[in-house]
């Protein structure tokens, strides 16, 4: 094994059982916490059974040479479970565990193999790996599985974007740009392993994924350590899909909101001019009550105050504003936070977002940015120079 190989596995070793420790243990950690420990452990032992047969020579740990080969066969599942925990904060359940079944399937297939004497498997590993159908099978199996549970990755976060968008007022919208990231670049990892197992002359290749894998989880794990919340989207595993409440009843409310609640019986959906009218009574709501002000605001507790289903409601911001729940509400707060800010430029800026409806500063920083264009830094700046302008012309 050449040494830069070898100082790679090494720090990769050290790191992945540190940072299992750190994420696994202690009552504290999330859910996405404990299974990014547990990926952290995967690529540990991955790394650490390097280093076995290095010597070609049997060792107390030799009986242990192959069951850690097929664990990559498990990366997938581990990727999508932990976007999914961690978005979420889901619960582990046991029937989460059936996403392993490519990492089984990999282990029954050469189990025969696994179960050997040491000594015919430190033969195999320095005669560059057993001849069989079934270990090139599992090859396959454990390449595949990496990009299937990616694509199952992508459709996850896909779902959970949008859900959040129809249903929740206030989140980071740069939880999804990262993960978006994340997903990019484990990819271009499995890209690169599988040129790197096609041909010794992409052999590079495949040591610059295990580097890869290397930064990425473990820079990752070390993030979520610190903040075990980094990819949490509140309330978003208890909002329910808005296909899913359409059937609900609308809540007391104004009754001449309920009475124009007539549908199309053919395509389900509100006529125009209802439409119209509902959208009307929401907007007065909002500016008569501003419900935007508070950060605990969801689609569901909105059309509950307006006296409409979520599905309702849900439909008339879409077709009629052609907004999402998310825009619509943000609107509210930007130009609430800038009125604020026009009548004190030298008030604090997070203490203002707060006033407005926000519940952090970062998810401020992020809607604000995506609204106007510019950081609420910027945008300060702007309006005080607007206003020297205005007073050096008067």
């Amino acid at each position: 094994m050449p040494i830069l190989i070898q100082y790679l596995f090494a720090i990769g070793s050290f790191q992945g059982v540190l940072m299992a420790c750190l994420l696994i243990v202690g009552g504290q950690n999330s859910h996405g916490n404990r299974i990014l420990g547990s990926w952290c452990l995967f690529l540990a032992l991955r790394f650490l059974s390097a280093f076995i047969p290095m010597n070609g020579e049997l060792n107390a740990f030799s009986d242990l040479i192959g069951w850690s080969y097929f664990l990559p066969a498990g990366y997938g599942a581990l990727l999508f479970l932990y976007c999914r925990h961690a978005l979420m904060e889901q619960r582990f359940r046991y029937l989460d565990l059936w996403h392993f079944t490519p990492l089984l399937i990999c282990w029954g297939l050469n189990l025969d193999i696994l179960l050997a004497p040491a000594e015919s498997k430190l033969a195999m590993v320095q005669s560059g790996g057993p001849e069989s159908w079934r270990f090139e099978l599992s090859n396959l199996i454990l390449f595949f599985q990496a990009f299937i549970y990616l694509g199952f990755t992508i459709g996850l976060l896909h779902r959970c974007r949008i859900k959040a968008a129809q249903t929740l007022s206030d989140f980071n919208p740069a939880i999804f740009t990262w993960l978006w990231k994340l997903l990019i670049l484990n990819g271009v990892i499995w890209f690169f392993k599988a040129l790197g197992s096609l041909s010794t002359d992409f052999s590079r290749l495949s040591t610059l994924g295990d580097l890869l894998i290397v930064i990425l989880i473990y820079s990752i794990a070390l993030a979520q350590w610190r903040n075990p919340r980094l990819f949490t989207i509140a309330k978003l595993a208890e909002t329910p899909n808005i296909d899913d409440v359409s059937a609900l009843q609308t809540h007391s409310g104004d009754g001449n909101i309920q009475g124009q609640q007539t549908t199309d019986k053919q395509s389900g959906v509100l006529t125009e001019g209802i439409r119209c009218n509902l959208s009307n009574v929401v907007k007065q709501h909002m500016a008569e009550h501003r419900p935007y002000l508070d950060n605990q605001l969801t689609l569901t507790r909105l059309a509950e105050a307006v006296g409409l289903t979520p599905h309702h409601l849900s439909e008339v911001l879409n077709q009629q504003e052609s907004k999402n729940f998310y825009q619509f509400v943000n609107q509210y707060r930007i130009h609430y936070f800038c009125e604020k800010l026009r009548a004190d430029s030298s008030a604090k800026l997070l203490d203002l977002a707060l006033e407005s409806g926000f519940s952090s500063k970062s998810t401020f920083n992020a809607v604000f940015k995506q609204f106007t264009g510019k950081t609420p830094s910027q945008y300060r700046e702007q309006l005080s120079r607007a206003v020297e302008i205005e007073s050096g012309s008067a």
